[in-house]
């Protein structure tokens, strides 16, 4: 209660002499306003950032130019469609353009992953990191975490972090009760330590990457090892399935709740108590769910569009961030005005395409193999040819003509011609930001064609 009331604010308000709290309590009153008036306050958000990047930003004033496209003519989302996307690819050709003429406060840099093997480049300004921190804590707060308690964090951690860096890093995470353990390496003597950590920490919140998070559980299932049961578990960064969520909540007897977010936005959506669908931070960011040249349908696969209402210092406009997702056609019914998102499907270059064009969501295969004991990990492999690899690190009991049923069966969905073919691995590496993926495919989306699965 004392570092909740006094001491945080004091840190956070006087002496860092940030805005975080004051932007929190705004969010927790607005989150219960009703979804129109949010939508209407979210499209106001969206015309003045448009504004602000016709007038003050250089590439998108000769971008809309290009396109023939002016701010003035926006009078519906259905408009948008006739404004161009901003890529990774224009982050790292036009950084320097996407900054706002006249900015002259401080930027912090920021990047993402990498894991296409080309990382983007970003930079952002205070007052919007405090924003996102506060929609933060709120989503924090919806799945039982307050400010002050104990959390505990399977995250990825500096890899060549100086030392002085690393013990200010380390002083700042006791002061506000949180403590890092690495998610790099998902190996069974580290899957022990973190196992060790938890018990030795004994948090009231825990926050994780996905993979990690999950093999953790089943590490701690599989040794008899009891966990410590916090008031949630917080999965994000990668998509849960059904079957990861029941192993962490077995785990830690308590519940698990969903997180989606990217580097460049942070926090986009998340669960509350009721854990009905992902709700979306529509004060923060709009969003934009794109299927064939137009606006997806409630129900209907899409790509995401972002914008960020927030920055006006490298404003991120209709944002490709390569995501799949699926907007929900219904209200939750804790009562908050913010709209759901159903599901976060994936990325695009996580979708596999059939010799024929089919195309087999990154949802199929942890179904296909869950269910498979003699499987200890996998990861299925695209290239540019439609080529199939699946590495799979071999469990107890494997056979070779598990290989062959794998095969086999694989060929029912994508038809006899796939090119298909499965290779015994020791290890298969997460990405260069700790991610592990499931699928990975060189071959471009026709989007809008229906997926197999």
């Amino acid at each position: 209660m004392l570092f909740r009331n006094v001491l945080f604010p004091f840190y956070e308000t006087k002496l860092r002499g940030r805005a975080t709290l004051t932007y929190f309590e705004e969010l927790q009153r607005s989150q219960w306003r009703p979804e129109r008036e949010l939508r209407e306050l979210n499209w106001r958000k969206m015309l003045a950032t448009l504004r602000f990047a016709e007038q003050s930003v250089p590439f998108y004033r000769r971008r809309f130019a290009e396109y023939g496209v002016r701010v003035k003519d926006v009078h519906a989302p259905e408009d948008l469609v006739r404004f161009p996307v901003l890529t990774k690819a224009d982050l790292r050709a036009h950084g320097s353009e996407l900054i706002a003429e006249g900015w002259n406060g401080k930027l912090f840099r920021s990047g993402t992953g990498g894991s296409t093997g080309e990382p983007a480049r970003f930079f952002y300004d205070h007052t919007t990191y405090e924003c996102r921190q506060a929609a933060a804590l709120r989503a924090d707060a919806w799945a039982g975490g307050r400010i002050g308690d104990k959390e505990l964090y399977i995250w990825g951690i500096p890899t060549h972090e100086p030392r002085w860096k690393k013990v200010k890093r380390t002083l700042h995470e006791a002061f506000i009760r949180k403590k890092t353990v690495s998610a790099w390496n998902l190996a069974e003597a580290q899957l022990a330590g973190v196992v060790d950590e938890i018990l030795r920490y004994q948090p009231n919140l825990v926050v994780g990457y996905t993979s990690p998070l999950y093999y953790t559980a089943r590490y701690a299932l599989e040794t008899g090892r009891r966990l410590p049961t916090p008031k949630g578990v917080i999965a994000t960064a990668e998509r849960l399935f059904p079957h990861q969520r029941e192993v962490i909540e077995k785990a830690f007897q308590a519940p698990v709740y969903d997180r989606y977010g990217c580097r460049e936005m942070m926090l986009i959506g998340a669960e509350c108590e009721r854990r009905e669908g992902k709700h979306l931070n529509i004060e923060n960011i709009f969003v934009e769910v794109q299927c064939g040249g137009r606006l997806a349908r409630p129900g209907e696969p899409g790509e995401v569009i972002l914008t960020d209402l927030l920055c006006r210092s490298m404003p991120l406009i209709r944002y490709k961030n390569e995501d799949v997702v699926i907007a929900a056609d219904k209200s939750c019914s804790c009562g908050r005005g913010l709209p759901l998102l159903a599901s976060v499907e994936g990325r695009v270059l996580d979708m596999i395409v059939g010799p024929d064009g089919q195309l087999l969501s990154a949802v199929f295969f942890p179904y296909f193999f869950k269910d498979n004991p003699t499987v200890e990990r996998y990861q299925v492999h695209q290239d540019k040819s439609r080529a199939i690899t699946i590495r799979i690190i071999p469990g107890e009991g494997y056979r070779p003509e598990t290989s062959q049923a794998i095969e086999r069966d694989l060929r029912q969905f994508l038809g006899e011609r796939a090119d298909i073919r499965v290779e015994l691995v020791d290890e298969i590496p997460v990405t260069s930001g700790g991610k592990f993926r499931f699928t990975v495919s060189e071959v471009p989306i026709e989007f809008g064609r229906e997926a197999v699965a």
